[in-house]
């Protein structure tokens, strides 16, 4: 069994969240700085679209287009990948490298 530890962010490492009631919307954050062992600093990303079917998109980072809004959060484990906390409703865990689906935004969004 892996030690939950043995996942670390560093900078650069992207993460995303998908969250949604009636649709499903993904979001991706970049670690911009680390601060301590247990902190990190964020910024958003936007994504880009990489496949759709009309319905649903399958979508990818795209971390040359960077917010400027910077989020410092508490790294924490979850299914022993590093998370972060958005907002009450959102988290962000270690991007595993696949396309991720949210709902199209002729569709909900």
């Amino acid at each position: 069994m892996k030690n939950k530890f043995q996942i670390q962010l560093t900078e650069g490492s992207i993460l995303y969240s998908s969250w949604g009631y009636d649709q499903t919307n993904v979001d991706f954050y970049q670690v911009v700085r680390l601060v301590g062992k247990t902190m990190c600093e964020v910024v958003k990303i936007e994504s880009r679209i990489e496949s759709s079917d009309g319905y649903s998109d399958n979508v990818v980072p795209y971390p040359a287009a960077k917010g400027n809004k910077t989020y410092k959060r508490k790294i924490k484990y979850w299914s022993s990948m590093p998370s972060i906390n958005i907002s009450s409703f959102q988290f962000a865990k270690l991007w595993d490298g696949n396309p991720k689906h949210q709902t199209n935004a002729l569709y909900g969004r």
